[in-house]
């Protein structure tokens, strides 16, 4: 690489290695104000922890780029990649907490300490916590794609692996959005009782399957997984376009 473009790249890596720690930083703060935060307070803060981790996971992409480069010096890479383990870290934090904060209103654990909770509805709790957990899941992944494909989408130019994987992240997101569809679907299903929880052992393993493909779903998406529930009662219905109490009239 010509002297000229090797201190470009040099300074691009270390404009997004700042970034990166000025992102861990605000995390951090975000992080310490929310151990004791309650109630609405908590969830703003939430809010703001997933704007802070979606900005980072930004950053981390581009880093995982330059490490798979061979025009990275290695001090470079070593940097590129302490600043990748320090976002992770943060992501692992952050998926904890929003895993326990989304599913709290159905913890089977707390739920089952009551002593009106009988058996049957011990596992409706459960399926509900699963497909909360789920969902979240996908939602966290959804996004992911989502930043991939804005990063690649915004280089001037493509490597042939790029290239290779912009279809396959498109497909994966759309995919996985429609697989949070119908999982929104079966929860309100669940919810009110039309669905037999012993059914969702019957897709739970390839749905689990799915989640843990991420990327690389070729092999487990299954257009007909959900057909043998009945979700057309719930389905989001599109409201008709009213028709304006006073129109005008055409002269």
């Amino acid at each position: 690489m010509a002297a000229p473009a090797a201190r470009k790249l040099a300074k691009d890596i270390e404009v997004v290695l700042k970034k990166a720690h000025e992102g861990v930083e605000e995390f951090a703060e975000f992080w310490e104000q929310i151990a004791t935060a309650q109630g609405p307070q908590k969830e703003r803060l939430g809010e703001e922890l997933k704007k802070c981790i979606n900005k980072q996971q930004r950053l981390r992409s581009q880093m995982r780029d330059w490490l798979g480069s061979p025009q990275v010096p290695a001090p470079l890479k070593d940097k590129l990649e302490e600043g990748r383990k320090r976002i992770e870290s943060d992501m692992a934090r952050f998926k904890d907490f929003e895993r326990e904060f989304k599913t709290k209103a159905f913890s089977y654990t707390g739920l089952a300490k009551t002593d009106e909770l009988d058996l049957e509805e011990a596992e409706k709790v459960k399926s509900q916590e699963w497909l909360a957990q789920t969902i979240q899941a996908l939602k966290d992944q959804l996004d992911q794609f989502e930043a991939d494909l804005e990063l690649l989408q915004g280089k001037r130019s493509l490597s042939s692996d790029d290239k290779s994987r912009l279809p396959k992240l498109q497909t994966a997101q759309d995919r996985t959005r429609w697989h949070i569809k119908k999982l929104e679907q079966l929860l309100r299903a669940v919810n009110n009782d039309a669905v037999e929880i012993s059914d969702l052992a019957v897709v739970r393993d390839s749905i689990d399957f799915y989640v843990d493909a991420g990327e690389d779903s070729d092999g487990v998406h299954d257009e007909t997984l959900y057909d043998c529930f009945d979700l057309t009662e719930f389905e989001e219905k599109v409201a008709p376009a009213r028709t304006p109490l006073h129109p005008q009239v055409l002269h």
